[in-house]
């Protein structure tokens, strides 16, 4: 029969739906054969054997997850094997059931739960079953198994919260031995409900030691459930017994810390008593609770307890009230500012500082004038140091300046400590104080301070400066602050303008120690030029600045001066400024130079002072031309040990790229030492030689 072409896709969809149906009907058979022949190679198993029959047993049970009638099947056959399993098998067949046992399978792993040998599988087995015929088994057991097994058995049903064991398990609290007893309570916990809590709280008043403790434990247990199951109120009555007093440490820490933890009446209260609890692990737990406890209005009553408190309460009630953070506790504390006991005055002081914001600066500020004690003072600039919030360093700057000589330099080192950076312009003025502490204290603020666009300014600051010390002061803050310029080379244009434009001879000198300070490249050509000046001050300042230089870029400058002064205080200090620059890695100036510039220094060196400078200097070079210098030295008894000492280092430093120079340098200055330290030094270098020629040479 043909069809339209509109009824073709219905004839297709038909035929494809009997497909499906087809195949699903093909996919409800059960090989139960293939099962079958798979599960009986389990029975005989033994430990040794080949696992690949467990292997394709397992892949059995993970292919039949869709299939509930092929499951049933085969969890059927593996409890109908077990009575006839080895050890091994019966071990294999319950990890199985763990996996998809139901109520079908509990009769079969029941009979295993009282025999020491399969009761710990069976237990395993027989956990997860969610079926009630598994909850029934297990108590059924009870009475049947020996008391090891019992507590593997009571456990089990405490892990499963059976409620319908509670009466059993009570019966196990009163009449069994020790370890079964406390395994009951254990599980009474566990599982809760009223009935429970009944037996438990029996065990605390009427059981051993042993037992009351392990009831107290499942007391808890019962607690913590309860504000689970959003039933606070009942909890609470739980925690507030278990706080008493006589409890142990860790069960009254436990009882407090829950307590806290859901609030309710008088918590607050109990909290507060436990910060002075004769165990240190209560009051520990108590200052967490009064840090972390939620509730509304709970800082204010906390905060209200204050008053009444002695002085070491309120001490360790501030610090957690300080710890907690919130402000609503600051009237309380700042009141307690007053007291008549020092510590309790330093605690406030110090929690003003976590809790305060810019309100409590002319507080503090007034504390630490009028402080009876440094330490006080200290708390209450330490305070100031920590106060959170916007506003708190304008305030603080406000209040430095209104302030007298002594407190006004002490504000400046808090907006120091706090990276105050808003403060710069107040601190300009500062600088310009008459007091010189005030002057000191502002120019060390702005050198952390100040940045890029407050350097001119330092620099009309130092120009105006009325005397040396207070120059000092603002030329560490200009060289400190130029560092932060981004431009190397325009970290100075400040400084040089300035120095352009100065006639005044001590004020050059400090513009002059400035650039030194500095040290680029433009810098360097002026105090250079400085150096040659007719002016006394500044040839010398210009000098020293150049001795001082920071980098090798000053050296052949230095030994020019050395060269051709004829100050003998500029000529000693130029040869340790270019001795010092030696030992800096100059990448520019080949090593050929080095040695060039040394020789033109030895051969100008007129005193045994002079020479050993320049033997010091030569050290430093790793070159074996330097060997070649340094040797003749050796004949001069007065500088015989500092040669010795430089051709060592020598030696030493082109030991790699030139052993053999190095060695023959070696033993011959080995011959003729007698100082015992030269001698064992030259030892090592020889040994290091020898070494490394081992080295190159092994394959």
């Amino acid at each position: 029969m043909r069809t339209s072409g509109r009824e073709q896709p219905f004839v297709r969809l038909a035929a494809l739906y009997l497909v499906l149906v087809l195949s699903c009907v093909v996919a409800a058979a059960i090989d139960k054969a293939g099962i079958d022949d798979k599960l009986s190679a389990v029975v005989n198993y033994e430990r040794g054997m080949d696992t690949q029959p467990l292997i394709a047993v397992e892949q059995l049970i993970r292919d039949s997850q869709n299939q509930p009638e092929q499951r049933q099947y085969i969890e059927r056959r593996l409890a109908e094997s077990l009575a006839g399993a080895t050890l091994e098998g019966k071990s294999f067949i319950c990890k199985q059931l763990w996996f998809i046992g139901t109520a079908e399978s509990v009769p079969a792993v029941a009979k295993l739960l009282t025999d020491e040998e399969t009761a710990d599988m069976a237990c395993y087995a027989i956990g997860q079953n969610p079926s009630p015929e598994a909850g029934q088994a297990l108590r059924d057991a009870l009475g049947k198994a020996s008391p090891k097994l019992q507590m593997r058995i009571i456990n089990l049903l405490g892990d499963r919260r059976d409620i319908l064991s509670v009466e059993a398990l009570g019966q196990f609290v009163f009449g069994a031995e020790n370890q079964v007893a406390e395994a009951a309570v254990a599980a009474l916990g566990k599982i809760g409900g009223s009935e429970a809590m009944e037996i438990l709280i029996r065990a605390r008043a009427e059981g051993d030691s042993d037992l009351r403790f392990a009831a107290t434990d499942a007391y808890l247990r019962c607690a913590e459930d309860l504000v689970a199951e959003g039933k606070a109120e009942q909890a609470s009555v739980i925690y507030k017994e278990l706080a008493g007093k006589d409890e142990a440490a860790i069960i009254r820490s436990a009882a407090i810390k829950g307590l806290a933890d859901t609030g309710g009446q008088g918590a607050v209260t109990i909290v507060i008593a436990a910060l002075q609890d004769r165990a240190r692990m209560v009051r520990s737990i108590a200052r967490g609770c009064v840090r972390t406890m939620q509730g509304e209005d709970v800082t204010e009553l906390f905060a209200s307890e204050l008053p009444e408190k002695s002085p070491a309460e309120q001490v360790l009630l501030i610090g957690a009230l300080a710890d907690r953070g919130d402000p609503a506790a600051l009237p309380a504390i700042t009141a307690l500012s007053k007291s008549g006991d020092s510590e309790v005055r330093k605690a406030a002081l110090h929690a003003v500082g976590k809790l305060g914001d810019a309100s409590c600066v002319g507080f503090l500020v007034q504390v630490a004038a009028g402080a009876s004690s440094s330490k006080e003072k200290a708390a209450a600039m330490n305070s100031l140091n920590q106060l959170p919030g916007d506003g708190v360093d304008d305030a603080i700057v406000k209040a430095m300046q209104s302030s007298q000589a002594s407190s006004r330099s002490e504000l400046i080192q808090v907006l120091y400590d706090r990276n105050a950076a808003g403060a710069v312009p107040a601190l300009l003025a500062e600088a310009e104080n008459p007091d010189s502490k005030v002057r000191r204290a502002a120019f060390k603020a702005l050198s952390r301070l100040a940045g890029e666009k407050d350097m001119p300014s330092l620099v009309k600051l130092l120009v105006r400066m009325p005397d040396k010390s207070s120059r000092r002061d603002a030329e560490r803050a200009a060289v400190t602050v130029s560092r932060k310029i981004s431009d190397e080379e325009g970290r100075a244009d400040a400084v040089l303008a300035a120095l352009r434009a100065e006639e005044r001879v001590p004020v050059k000198c400090s513009l002059l120690r400035v650039l030194g300070g500095i040290a680029n490249r433009k810098t360097l050509e002026t105090v250079i030029i400085a150096s040659k000046e007719t002016e006394p001050a500044v040839r010398d300042t210009a000098v020293r600045s150049l001795v001082k230089w920071p980098n090798a870029a000053a050296a052949e400058v230095l030994l020019d001066i050395y060269l051709q002064t004829d100050n003998r205080i500029h000529r000693l200090l130029a040869l340790r400024g270019f001795v010092r620059l030696l030992a800096l890695p100059e990448q520019n100036r080949p090593v050929q130079k080095t040695l060039e510039m040394c020789r033109r220094a030895m051969s100008h060196a007129d005193s045994i002072a002079e020479k050993k400078l320049v033997l010091s200097g030569l050290a430093n070079v790793g070159d074996a031309e330097a060997l070649i210098m340094v040797e003749p030295f050796l004949q001069t008894e007065e500088i015989r040990a500092e040669a010795a000492i430089a051709v060592i280092k020598i030696a030493g430093a082109i030991a790699q790229k030139d052993p053999d120079r190095a060695r023959t340098a070696m033993n011959k200055l080995l011959a003729g030492l007698q100082d015992e330290n030269l001698r064992r030094q030259t030892e090592d270098v020889l040994r290091q030689i020898q070494e490394s020629q081992i080295d190159v040479h092994k394959p």
